[in-house]
């Protein structure tokens, strides 16, 4: 009697080890179907809307004697300004139409010159075979170019050009130099860049041109 029960128990076991390998074998023969992702949906936004952010920025500058502008930088700025009368790269006044208000839409009140490759305070901070490699060579690739960059520079010609040669000096309305919201040296390039693109019915920029320096920024529903 014994050996029969011994028996029974031992078939239940294989027959409940058999069902078992083979729900396991049917259970990996069946993988799930994966869930189709939905493409993600584009949300047009069809009114204009304001984007308005605080920019941080930490930076070491090196030292240098307080700025003054050389001898070389004033004939330089007089020539841009006062001889060749060139207009802001953003607006388009010059020092000649400062005082007519259809050219002078942002109420500008002088030109200035702005160093805009490498920033003055920024020359004893550069690596003379870098500006060699990546300034130098560039201007030297152009079909017409100063005959000063046929050779690569010293230190003190590099010098010299950060402070007051053409190609580093853009001109620019106060403004669009240093007013806030308008500056370049007050918002980012890619706000900054494409204001002489931007249509004249659209309002880029809100506010009053040199009246926004010292104001507090515009709402969003300005």
């Amino acid at each position: 009697m014994a050996v029969k029960k011994k028996t029974k128990a031992k078939s239940e076991a294989k027959s409940k080890a058999k069902k078992k390998a083979v729900r396991t074998a049917g259970a990996a023969g069946k993988a799930r179907p994966a869930k189709a992702r939905t493409p993600p949906q584009r949300v047009d936004i069809g009114k204009i809307h304001v984007v308005s952010r605080m920019l941080k920025e930490i930076v070491n500058y090196p030292g240098h004697v307080a700025r003054t502008n050389s001898p070389a930088y004033t004939a330089m700025h007089h020539k841009l300004v006062d001889l060749l009368d060139l207009p802001c790269l953003v607006c388009g006044v010059r020092k000649s139409t400062l005082g007519t208000p259809a050219a002078n839409p942002f109420h500008a009140t002088q030109l200035e010159t702005h160093h805009h490759i490498v920033e003055w305070a920024l020359a004893n901070a550069l690596d003379l075979a870098k500006f060699n490699d990546r300034i130098v060579r560039h201007l030297r690739a152009r079909p017409t170019h100063d005959p000063i960059y046929d050779q690569d520079f010293t230190q003190e010609q590099m010098l010299e050009w950060v402070d007051h040669h053409p190609d580093n000096l853009w001109v620019l309305c106060n403004v669009h130099h240093r007013a806030q919201y308008y500056g370049i040296h007050s918002i980012t390039d890619p706000i900054w860049g494409p204001q002489d693109l931007i249509r004249g019915d659209f309002n880029y920029i809100p506010g009053d041109g040199v009246r926004m320096i010292n104001m507090a920024p515009p709402s969003s529903e300005t």
